[in-house]
């Protein structure tokens, strides 16, 4: 026991000196853009003042960030500016400007305008534990080129510390924020969104799946009838906690994704400190959601880095699904989606079904 918080202590220590991601504004680099909205309940940075930082606001604050795309990007690569090292605008997404809204009315306003664009669909990204404000928005601007999502891209940040070492601080910032994301959704509905899709990655599922919860208990019809699916990322939630989220959500948004693995070394490392057993985002055991109607995929065969975002990280899987066109048909709604991305065991028990794939299709085509 000693030993396994010994290993957990040192390897906190050494990635919580890793530098982190930063805003870097560099207007003269724009070859390609990607605009990002963004709904926060971030204050203030206590050292410096600057903007969506790691306190919290009751005020939901609103703006419109636009990304610039590397020229030597690949899929799978998020580079951008760290804290102390040289900015390589040929690898870095940066910032190439930005705008920050007074009032709801003109924050709609820049909405209902991308939303008319881009036929009505939108994406709203929620981050998830350890995420400072520009990880999290450069990582959504990188899959939005990635997998060619919808032109309205919304990320939702919500006041983490940005710090392996604030677990406790973002548990309790993921409850602060539901009100946030609700008003962030509710906001995005009243400019004309027609399909929505929500993703929540690691605990911003539980800030995703909270929120869906209180929409429900508030039968906030609207927004619910909009919503065109649910994706949860390497979700950092106890299975026990998830089932009373979707019964009292009752009949969960379709399709309803969740991608998990269990070389997940991060999900393995927060259920050691809060001693807790498995999360959602590791879990093999389908019986223990057969009665809702979700589809899980597994993705551990293709495991990148710590195996926490293998989605958007491992290049041959994204190539697989974005060639495959499979993706965007479960984004779509479309179930005929999920067949097509057996391409290794598949389990369906009651109502759910597990996809676990396989880099043979990556490499080969896979099946019809």
């Amino acid at each position: 026991m000693q030993m396994r918080f010994l290993l957990v202590a040192v390897f906190v220590g050494v990635i919580s000196c890793s530098p982190r991601g930063e805003l870097v504004y560099a207007p003269d680099h724009t070859t390609h853009i990607r605009q990002v909205f963004v709904g926060s309940t971030r204050g203030l940075d206590p050292e410096t003042g600057a903007a969506f930082g790691i306190t919290r606001s009751e005020t939901l604050q609103r703006a419109r960030f636009d990304v610039s795309v590397p020229p030597n990007h690949t899929a799978g690569q998020l580079h951008y500016p760290l804290e102390g090292r040289k900015v390589d605008p040929q690898k870095d997404f940066l910032v190439a400007g930005s705008q920050k809204y007074p009032d709801a009315t003109a924050f709609q306003t820049e909405l209902r305008r991308s939303l008319k664009e881009s036929g009505g669909e939108a994406v709203v990204f929620v981050h998830g534990f350890n995420n400072t404000f520009a990880e999290g928005l450069y990582r959504l601007a990188q899959m939005g080129e990635d997998f060619d999502l919808p032109k309205t891209l919304v990320y939702y940040a919500w006041p983490s510390r940005g710090h392996v070492l604030g677990y406790a601080y973002d548990r309790d910032s993921a409850i602060f924020a539901r009100d946030g994301l609700r008003e962030t959704l509710r906001e995005l509905d009243r400019a004309g969104a027609k399909r929505i899709l929500l993703v929540g990655h690691s605990m911003g599922s539980s800030v995703t799946m909270e929120t869906l919860r209180d929409i429900t208990l508030s039968d906030e019809t609207e927004i619910l009838s909009h919503l065109a699916g649910v994706m949860l990322i390497s979700p950092d939630i106890d299975v026990d906690m998830f089932r009373e989220q979707a019964r009292t959500i009752g009949h969960l948004p379709q399709p309803f994704v969740i991608f998990t693995s269990q070389k997940d070394k991060a999900l393995r490392l927060s259920s050691r400190i809060a001693g807790e057993r498995d999360r959602l985002g590791t879990l093999q055991d389908i019986s223990r959601v057969a009665d809702l109607k979700v589809t899980m995929i597994d993705t551990a065969a293709f495991s990148t880095d710590d195996g926490h975002f293998n989605v958007a990280s491992n290049p041959a899987l994204i190539r697989m699904l974005g060639r495959t066109g499979q993706l965007a048909k479960i984004l779509e709604g479309e179930q005929s989606g999920k067949g097509n991305l057996a391409t290794g065991v598949v389990l369906s028990v009651q109502d759910a079904t597990r996809i676990v794939l396989s880099p043979i299709t990556a490499l080969g085509g896979g099946t019809n």
